[in-house]
């Protein structure tokens, strides 16, 4: 689920251009990329003090690959990702999400019309560089007819700002209902 997302800065958003090229600038020896972005390569992610580069993934010391998801459903409860969901929290823009069917057919999901949209992540710390996973929840709409699971989306910006500043209200966002409409871009 979600091994892989794609992120553009060649649209209308300016904004987002601009904030990814000030982020290059400020980190000249980091490989931070756009385009789809698999796991163990370093994306532009958004915290609470803004965009800062993060590498897609995290490597617990008992497992041998990288970790990239978390059940939205259980993150509260786990020792892992509790206390990230409690202090660390982050949102991953993307253009779309790759999803892939039982035949192993990848799909891009997109907003109809582009668009960004934004996944909630939990980020890890790390040095020099943190890296993160993206939270996932039972798939709806289009994707749900691909895969059983899809990224936990925050459609309007309120619940963007909520997600990155309200520690007590981050579980109880997970488990509102996806309101996003989704279409699929290529598959």
């Amino acid at each position: 689920m979600c091994g892989k997302y794609h992120i553009s800065t060649e649209d209308e958003n300016l904004d987002f251009r601009e904030a990814v090229a000030r982020l290059m600038l400020a980190h000249p020896g980091t490989d931070i990329r756009t385009g789809d972005i698999l796991p163990g390569q370093i994306a532009p992610v958004y915290t609470v003090r803004g965009l800062v580069p993060l590498r897609f993934g995290y490597r617990p010391s008992h497992m041998k690959r990288l970790l990239i998801n978390a059940r939205s459903e259980t993150a509260q409860e786990s020792p892992m990702f509790g206390p990230l969901l409690r202090r660390s929290r982050v949102l991953v823009p993307a253009r779309a999400f790759y999803e892939w069917s039982p035949a192993k057919q990848a799909f891009l999901f997109g907003r109809p019309g582009g668009g960004l949209i934004y996944m909630a992540g939990l980020a890890f710390p790390g040095s020099p560089l943190g890296s993160f996973v993206v939270l996932t929840r039972d798939a709806a709409g289009a994707p749900a007819r691909v895969h059983p699971r899809m990224p936990v989306i925050f459609d309007s910006p309120e619940l963007q700002s909520a997600w990155l500043r309200q520690d007590s209200l981050a579980p109880h966002l997970l488990r509102l209902p996806d309101q996003t409409e989704y279409s699929i871009i290529a598959g």
